[in-house]
């Protein structure tokens, strides 16, 4: 069964060529981010639950402390421990959900879309940016300056 489902699995990178008849277009299936030879797109969607758990766990890690050391002296061990299981069974709990799947997929569907600028192109921009905001600050800094000296010509004049 498993085998099975795996073959039926298609890259989203591949067209469909299933011929259709002319009758009403049937809904398009959706679309699985699973290739049969590696993970392809499905491991971005995996490494997003694993960052939640992680974040999810650092998170109650800290709260779980905050709160426990309003009554004792916390037991860290005792309270990661939990913070681990409240948040892998939140997250694995959050990974069967079809919506959250579907959201997730999706969002990863769209960044696989985007068309990421070279390091050439991030380095110009980076420039650009730099350059931008030394501009920006030299002007501000500028209008600060004469701003100063007017209100303290203003302040010092004062009868």
């Amino acid at each position: 069964m498993q085998r099975k489902n795996m073959n039926a699995i298609k890259d989203i990178t591949e067209p469909d060529t299933q011929s259709v008849d002319a009758g009403p277009e049937p809904e398009a299936p959706i679309q699985t981010v699973t290739s049969t030879a590696s993970l392809g797109l499905s491991r971005w969607v995996q490494y997003v639950f694993v960052i939640v758990a992680a974040v999810m766990l650092w998170f109650l890690d800290k709260v779980g402390t905050l709160v426990w050391q309003n009554f004792a002296e916390p037991p860290t061990v005792a309270i990661t421990a939990m913070a681990a299981v409240i948040s892998i069974s939140g997250t694995v709990a959050v990974y069967r959900n079809e919506r959250a799947q579907h959201l997730v997929t999706d969002v990863v569907l769209e960044l696989s879309k985007v068309t990421w600028p070279t390091r050439k192109e991030t380095y110009a921009s980076t420039i650009v940016v730099i350059v931008t905001s030394l501009i920006a600050a030299a002007v501000v800094g500028a209008f600060d300056f004469v701003w100063s000296y007017f209100t303290d010509l203003l302040y010092k004049h004062k009868v």
